[in-house]
């Protein structure tokens, strides 16, 4: 959870306050690491799940406060062989 006004992490009764720990959990991260530099690597055939998948990590993250840059996309051609996502790995 995100700092409090004294610099410390927040917290709560999670028994006590049930019914707002989406609102409470929702709050800006302070410790953790930009995600600046990543990629999401996908098979030929799977372009639009990696799509998906990018656009929900957006949303987390931006829901979250999470300093963040797009990923790099990597189609892997053809996708069912190893030394396929072996070579991409390696560029």
């Amino acid at each position: 959870m995100g700092a409090g006004s004294s610099g410390n992490p927040a917290s709560f009764d999670i028994e006590q306050n049930a019914r707002e720990i989406d609102r409470k959990i929702q709050g800006k991260m302070f410790s953790q690491t930009p995600l600046k530099t990543w990629g999401v690597f996908h098979g030929d055939r799977d372009a639009q799940i990696a799509n998906q998948f990018k656009s929900t990590m957006k949303q987390c993250l931006d829901t979250c406060g999470y300093d963040s840059s797009e990923p790099n996309v990597v189609s892997v051609r053809p996708g069912m062989k190893f030394d396929a996502w072996k070579r991409a790995l390696e560029e």
